[in-house]
């Protein structure tokens, strides 16, 4: 399995903890949930891959679903709310002529981070209408989003939609959410890679233009 950079943070923070023979359980058991779902992936898959008897799973984990929860709340923890968060401190001390030019440059940010994890984020994707462990996970982290920075830099409190700083954030994220997993996850093939800039700038002049006056305000 390609050695993903979010999976190689995982693994290295658990260095400690885990044995060589552990490390690769682990990486087959995300390799094989991201490529088939968790319901289709069997145990004895999973060691046969890693090349370990089926009992050495069970050693670490318990149950199949253990060491599924124990994968994805390192990925929510070690690689998606980092990979939302990353370098938005920078981007915000950043100066942009507008709105449009902000949404732009984060888009293709973040592009460019989930890129370098998608087998990870396909897991999180797949488990959160069958496993509302996952859903808790996700939303105790979505409440630590720093909501009233990325409003006061979007001037979301100007804008001409009647929402609130907090709704008009979500909406955002939302359709910025919507944007990469789409492109990345569902359906790639829609969405050719050299057209990132072009889609992320389109995207970006709809939610500014959506969103704000008719005549776009300076950040």
């Amino acid at each position: 399995m390609e050695e993903y950079s979010w999976l190689k943070n995982i693994l290295e923070q658990e260095i400690d903890r885990i044995t060589d023979k552990q490390k690769a359980i682990i990486k087959s058991a995300v390799e094989l949930f991201s490529e088939k779902g968790y319901a289709a992936t069997s145990t004895r898959e999973i060691a046969k891959k890693a090349g370990v008897a089926e009992g050495s799973i069970f050693k670490l984990f318990p149950t199949k679903k253990d060491l599924m929860l124990w994968i994805t709340e390192r990925i929510i923890d070690t690689a998606l709310f980092p990979m939302v968060t990353s370098g938005i401190s920078e981007l915000l001390e950043k100066n942009f002529k507008n709105r449009e030019e902000f949404l732009s440059a984060f888009l293709q940010n973040r592009m460019a981070l989930m890129q370098e994890g998608v087998p990870l984020f396909k897991i999180i994707i797949q488990e959160i209408p069958f496993q509302p462990e996952v859903r808790v996970m996700l939303l105790e982290q979505f409440n630590k989003l720093p909501f009233n920075m990325l409003a006061e830099k979007l001037g979301a409190m100007e804008t001409q939609s009647g929402l609130g700083e907090t709704d008009t954030v979500k909406i955002i994220i939302t359709c910025i959410t919507g944007f990469l997993f789409l492109r990345n996850i569902m359906l790639p093939e829609l969405f050719p890679k050299s057209r990132i800039k072009e889609d992320a700038a389109a995207l970006a002049r709809f939610m500014s233009r959506g969103l704000g006056s008719e005549k776009e305000r300076d950040l």
